[in-house]
C-alpha cells in the first residue's frame, strides 16, 4: 500500500483525541453532614490537573483440549484504583472534602467509622472533550467510589514559581460507559447530568 497523507488523515476523524482535553465530575457523598465544594462540580473540574481513562482485562482461562490449551475468555478485572492530581486551592476546599470524606469512613481519634457503602461512596466521572466544541465525545463513571488515599503536599522554602498540587487515590468497585452523560450533556458547557 503506498504512503498517502490523505488517506491518513481520512482515517483520523476529528484530528485525533487530545489528553488535555478532559472534565472530572467529582461528587457529593450524601453520607457526609457538611457539605463542602463537590457540590460545585465546575470548581473541582477546573482544578484536577491530570488522571485517566480506565483501563481493564479480561482474564484468560486455558482449558486443556487433546494435548493443547483452548484459551477462553474468563472474568473482566478493574484496576481497583483511579489516580487524579488535583491543584490545591487557597482555602483547601477540596482537600478539606477528601480528608472529611476519608474521617466518616474511619476516623483519626476513635478508629471508627460509617461502613455504610452507599452512604459514604459515590460515583466519579471523567469526560473525553472534542477538541472542536469542548463537547463530551466520550465518558468513563467510577460506581461505588471513595477516596482511598489522599497524598502529601511537599513544601519547600525554595519553590516560590509553583502552585500545590496532589494525589489522590479512588477506590471503586467497576467503572461503565458513561454515555447516557455524554448524550444528555452534547454542548459541554454543564458538568452535572
Amino acid at each position: 500500500m503506498p504512503i498517502n497523507i490523505a488517506d491518513f488523515q481520512a482515517n483520523l476523524p476529528g484530528g485525533g483525541a487530545r489528553p488535555n482535553l478532559f472534565e472530572v465530575d467529582l461528587r457529593d457523598v450524601s453520607g457526609l453532614e457538611k457539605k463542602t465544594v463537590a457540590g460545585d462540580n465546575t470548581r473541582g473540574s477546573f482544578l484536577v490537573k491530570a488522571t485517566s481513562l480506565p483501563a481493564t482485562t479480561i482474564s484468560r482461562i486455558a482449558v486443556p483440549y487433546r494435548g493443547r490449551n483452548v484459551i477462553m475468555p474468563g472474568v473482566r478485572e478493574f484496576e481497583e484504583t483511579w489516580s487524579t492530581t488535583i491543584i490545591n486551592d487557597t482555602d483547601f476546599a477540596h482537600r478539606k472534602w477528601i480528608e472529611n470524606w476519608m474521617n466518616a469512613i474511619h476516623s483519626h481519634e476513635t478508629n471508627v467509622g460509617e461502613f455504610k457503602l452507599d452512604a459514604l461512596s459515590t460515583d466519579l466521572s471523567v469526560y473525553q472533550l472534542d477538541h472542536k466544541d469542548g463537547a463530551r465525545i466520550r465518558g468513563y463513571k467510577f460506581i461505588n467510589a471513595w477516596p482511598s488515599e489522599l497524598g502529601a503536599i511537599d513544601l519547600a522554602a525554595d519553590s516560590n514559581d509553583a502552585v500545590q498540587e496532589y494525589e489522590c487515590q479512588w477506590a471503586y468497585s467497576y467503572w461503565m460507559n458513561d454515555d447516557q452523560s455524554v448524550t444528555a450533556v452534547g454542548d459541554g458547557t454543564n458538568t452535572v447530568d
